[in-house]
């Protein structure tokens, strides 16, 4: 009987262990660090995100208990206000240290490979669109205009929930970010730093009485297309859905 134990995944597992005594060794080049910020043109459109409300919502522990994904959006649309702070809870900076902007979420080494893109679909005080979040001027950057949702439904497996949402997280990964210190193993790391971003996510959204699901199923080079990216040096890695709770 087949097991599957021969599959790229499983040999990708075996091959990017950490043995005792047969750690990779050589040193960084720092010389050819990747720049730790993907930045757009100074041109396009930029929209300041809010400052968090510390205050207020469910506790973490009523949140925890709370969570649950969510599929049904009505069509009310979300605030600037509640993007800003699931944007914060997700991505935010709420210290520096040591030349580091630490964010509200872990990641390997602090090299952050994930950028947050966000398909706009009824959001408050802002056109629909595509943006990308800019995370050294806490902004959120136009890049396309107009209605995006069946777009992105339609590379989302023909999720409907992709479209009716408020707004959808669009996370990727920008490869060599994590793999300049890290090697082949980068790839784990990097679906580590996509799920504590995926449950800040729930829990900031519960914690607000928003309604969220994350989603990992989807058409990845279609995705690349609706976002504008390259599918090889930066790559699609998990959606995130949130809107007004439906019946």
């Amino acid at each position: 009987m087949n097991t599957g134990k021969n599959g790229i995944g499983d040999l990708y597992h075996q091959q990017t262990k950490y043995r005792r005594n047969a750690m990779p060794g050589g040193g960084l080049d720092w010389a050819n660090q990747p720049a730790p910020y993907k930045e757009y043109p100074s041109s396009l459109r930029r929209f300041p995100v809010q400052s968090p409300d510390l205050t207020g919502g469910k506790s973490i522990w009523e949140a925890i208990a709370r969570r649950r994904s969510i599929r049904e959006f009505s069509p009310q649309p979300v605030t600037f206000a509640e993007l800003s702070q699931l944007i914060w809870a997700t991505q935010g900076t709420p210290s520096r240290s040591f030349g580091f902007a630490f964010r509200t979420v872990p990641s390997a080494g602090a090299l952050y490979p994930i950028e947050t893109y966000i398909v706009a679909n009824r959001v408050e005080a802002i056109p629909p669109g595509l943006y990308h979040y800019y995370v050294e001027g806490a902004q959120l950057v136009l890049l396309k205009e107009g209605q995006l949702g069946s777009n992105l439904s339609r590379a989302g497996l023909e999720q409907e929930l992709l479209e009716k949402a408020a707004c959808v997280f669009v996370w990727t990964a920008i490869i060599q970010r994590s793999r300049w210190k890290y090697r082949d193993r980068a790839f784990r790391y990097i679906y580590m730093d996509a799920g504590h971003i995926g449950q800040n996510l729930y829990l900031a959204a519960t914690a607000m009485g928003l309604g969220c699901c994350t989603v990992g199923a989807f058409y990845d080079e279609e995705v690349d297309r609706v976002i504008g990216i390259d599918g090889m040096e930066e790559v699609s890695v998990y959606l995130g859905a949130v809107g007004k709770i439906g019946k």
